[in-house]
């Protein structure tokens, strides 16, 4: 929400997120950022984009980055945010989702396996495109 930058930007650590860019953030309304805590710190995010489209349904949720505090890791915190995710998704007519990850990353692998993700082909591709420098 905004007023929350300074927790956007501490989670974004090295990224070097400066303000400015925390607050266009939180005041885009497709976009999801879901923090959890224990206590007052910070340990856990999931960062989602509601994706409008042109056919299906009218939107669908790409989840972008979650990411846990290695101290709070296999906790259920990330599988807990990836629900509560799912419900803000559902409260906006959202029925689909998805979320890229690489087969060799076991962690995510089976945390999205665990939140009841579906693999839906094994010969799925990811294509990467260079858009700086020209």
């Amino acid at each position: 929400m905004p007023g929350d930058e300074a927790i956007v930007a501490e989670i974004a650590g090295e990224s070097a997120l400066d303000k400015a860019d925390a607050t266009a953030l939180l005041a885009d309304d497709r976009v999801i950022f879901l923090v959890g805590f224990d206590g007052d710190a910070a340990v856990g995010f999931v960062f989602a984009h509601e994706l409008r489209r042109r056919r299906g349904d009218p939107a669908q949720l790409f989840i972008y980055d979650v990411d846990v505090a290695e101290t709070h890791r296999r906790q259920g915190i990330g599988k807990a945010l990836l629900r509560e995710v799912a419900e803000v998704a559902r409260g906006r007519g959202i029925r689909t989702g998805f979320v890229l990850t690489n087969e060799s990353n076991e962690a995510a692998m089976a945390l999205y396996r665990s939140a009841g993700g579906v693999r839906p082909a094994g010969d799925d591709v990811l294509w990467d495109f260079e858009y700086a420098g020209g």
